[in-house]
């Protein structure tokens, strides 16, 4: 994982990103087998612990500056002409729907 976030981010916050990895990755070692411990003796807290986990991310990925304020696409195309738009124009311009003000 520590390889592939080298990879991921550009050099100029690339050192802060590895650390962050990093430590989010000693994290889930020192979570984990405590989550099982948890979960052998009520099943409940390691599914608790998951969904609050996909609950709380999937907020934070509604207020990211490429999700916020636009509506969700049906098909590939409306996606792509989505993302065309937002390359030319700059996410600021758009309106609700993901159109040109």
């Amino acid at each position: 994982m520590l390889m592939y976030s080298i990879e991921l981010f550009p050099t100029s916050v690339r050192n802060s990103a590895v650390g962050l990895v990093r430590k989010a990755a000693v994290l889930g070692g020192v979570v984990a087998p405590m989550l099982v411990a948890l979960g052998r003796e009520r099943s409940y807290w390691s599914f608790g612990v998951f969904g609050l986990a996909v609950g709380c991310l999937g907020l934070f990925v509604t207020w990211l500056p490429e999700t916020k304020r636009r509506r969700l696409s049906d098909t590939m195309e409306e996606e792509e002409a989505a993302a065309a738009i937002l390359s030319c124009a700059g996410a600021s311009d758009m309106n609700n729907n993901g159109e040109l003000v």
